[in-house]
């Protein structure tokens, strides 16, 4: 039971890693580099196969600019979507003749 809540706490952080480290536009490599660690290992952090150390995650929080705080949180997979791309409201999702609002 344990290892599970580790597991997923490492998969959190690992995550958040990587989809910061895909808003700077890097690589796995440019941020091993910037760590003096191997891009391997880089891996391991965002599958969450290994877990960062406190030392590892201020390091981090210093390169990527963001508190340490924030890889700790709920992880929101805006890898999964295109954001460079407009948001187009078509006809099927418009809202039409809505009763359930009160008025």
């Amino acid at each position: 039971m344990q290892t599970d809540v580790i597991n997923s706490f490492n998969k959190n952080v690992g995550t958040n890693i990587k989809v910061r480290r895909t808003e700077l536009k890097w690589t796995q490599e440019k941020l091993a580099k910037k760590l003096g660690v191997t891009f391997q290992q880089v891996q391991k952090y965002e599958k969450g196969t290994n877990g960062c150390s406190g030392y590892r995650l201020d390091q981090l929080s210093s390169i990527m600019k963001k508190p340490v705080n924030y890889f700790f949180e709920k992880p929101i997979l805006a890898l999964e979507y295109n954001t460079d791309a407009p948001l187009i409201l078509t006809e099927d999702m418009e809202v039409k003749d809505d009763q359930s609002s009160s008025r």
